[in-house]
């Protein structure tokens, strides 16, 4: 394995004539004690372009492959992960096709292929098993790679990976990576982006009568809708791409690690991956956003090295490792805001109260009207009904809801993300008509035994889940 330093004077370099070659193009080496520096850009099969790859650190050692995420950086995002790695692995690194220094088209950037051509680069150049660590985009398609070639990873990192949730859920990561085309560039203010691009999604439908799974892969699509931005093309691969049930399949010990200030891809995501990955842990770094490793590089870093040497092996399911906290028979909020309920509450009620958080509880019976709540890494469970909901936003992450009628909703949202709902009659009735959207989901019921859910459903009195 081989270090690549910066290159200042690129005009030197005819480029070109290197492509035109056959052979390797050899861009530099450069030794520093057991430490080689070696960079080159190759030609690959998957976007039939060329492929710029780094070789770093120290020859022999375990290596480690890094995907970057969206954005010009490219692999240049990892230069601080380097410094951290060289001494003691073999860094392997390039820049995704379509990205900086590797070829730029109107091609199919989409996990699927990204994972094609990841997998053509390792066999070529890293031998299995290795470390993976996906940032971003990257984290994603670190995930779907690691779920296709399982054989291949020895540990998994994710770094804030985006696009695992439901499109509709997630919002923020929209317009900031430039899928405008709806607005015609037309954009708000920034203090309403999030806003604005939760409604850009959900109107899709409306606005392009098509099946954009379908269309992505035809290029007049692309280059007509999308610009033939690959930057662009990329991003709306990644969020119509459906990781509903590829966490599960995860075997590779994996840590999470996020900023907690991640205004991009939400932390809520990094939750719901540490229930759904069996042997998974969860660190959330305060003081960064979503870029960890460069915002907090200490923090982040000392997670990083502590797992790729002694990964640990977490076998029991997030659901079942609540903490046993303070126990309460009854507990109510009534017209306050911010309020925090934790720990074991037989009885919780909650009646016009906005930015409700429940987190890290039990509880057997929950009634929520005129609100909007967060339930976070918590378990409902009732002999009869678990949770009623009248004219209120829910959203539930990473937990489980059980009961003979898990829930009984009446015209309300529920944004449900990594949840199991159990339902001996039913999971979700709606005696008012309610509005479920799934990212990740799980269902089993009578109306739907052992079902994934990820989409946007509507619930009727005569059609429950």
């Amino acid at each position: 394995m081989f270090f690549l330093p910066k290159i200042k004077n690129r005009k030197a370099i005819n480029y070109p004539a290197f492509q035109q070659s056959r052979l390797v193009m050899l861009l530099l080496i450069f030794i520093v004690g057991g430490q080689k520096t070696f960079a080159e850009t190759i030609p690959e099969p998957v976007f039939g372009g060329q492929a710029y790859i780094e070789q770093a650190g120290t020859p022999g050692k375990p290596a480690v492959v890094l995907i970057h995420g969206l954005g010009d950086e490219a692999a240049t995002s990892w230069d601080t992960t380097t410094t951290y790695l060289e001494k003691d692995y073999a860094i392997f690194k390039f820049d995704l096709p379509g990205f900086r220094r590797s070829s730029k088209a109107n091609e199919l950037y989409s996990p699927e292929n990204y994972t094609k051509l990841i997998r053509f680069l390792t066999q070529k150049y890293v031998p299995p098993p290795f470390h993976l660590v996906g940032h971003s985009m990257g984290g994603a398609i670190a995930l779907n790679y690691v779920a296709t070639h399982p054989d291949d990873v020895k540990t998994l990192t994710l770094a804030n990976p985006a696009g695992i949730l439901h499109r509709l859920a997630y919002s923020k990561f929209l317009v900031p990576l430039g899928i405008d085309f709806m607005t015609n560039g037309s954009l708000p203010g920034k203090d309403r982006l999030s806003q604005f691009a939760g409604k850009i999604m959900s109107s899709l439908d409306q606005r392009l009568p098509v099946n954009l799974e379908a269309m992505m892969p035809l290029p007049v699509f692309r280059a007509q809708v999308l610009g033939g931005n690959p930057n662009t093309i990329a991003a709306m691969a990644l969020v119509l791409h459906d990781f509903s049930q590829i966490p599960e399949q995860v075997k590779a010990p994996t840590l999470i690690v996020w900023g907690e200030n991640d205004s991009i891809a939400p932390v809520r995501t990094g939750y719901v991956l540490n229930a759904l990955i069996p042997n998974s842990q969860l660190e959330i770094i305060s003081d960064a956003g979503h870029i960890p490793f460069v915002e907090a590089p200490r923090k982040f870093h000392q997670f990083l090295l502590s797992h790729l040497s002694r990964p640990k092996a977490l076998t029991a399911h997030s659901f079942s490792r609540l903490p046993n906290r303070v126990q309460h028979t009854a507990q109510s909020c009534e017209n306050e805001k911010n309020k925090v309920y934790t720990g074991t509450i037989e009885q919780l009620s909650i009646r016009h109260c906005s930015k409700v958080l429940i987190q890290d509880a039990r509880i057997t019976q929950l009634s929520i009207v005129d609100s909007t709540v967060e339930i976070r890494n918590s378990h409902l469970k009732s002999d009869r009904t678990a949770l009623i909901s009248q004219s209120s936003h829910i959203t539930f992450t990473a937990g489980t809801v059980e009961g003979d009628i898990a829930i009984k909703a009446y015209q309300s949202q529920l944004d449900i993300a990594g949840t199991l709902i159990i339902g001996k009659t039913a999971a979700i009735t709606a005696p008012v008509e309610s509005t479920a959207l799934f990212s990740l989901g799980r269902i089993d019921s009578p109306h739907q035994p052992g079902q994934i859910m990820h989409g946007q459903t509507v619930i009727t009195p005569h059609k429950p889940l």
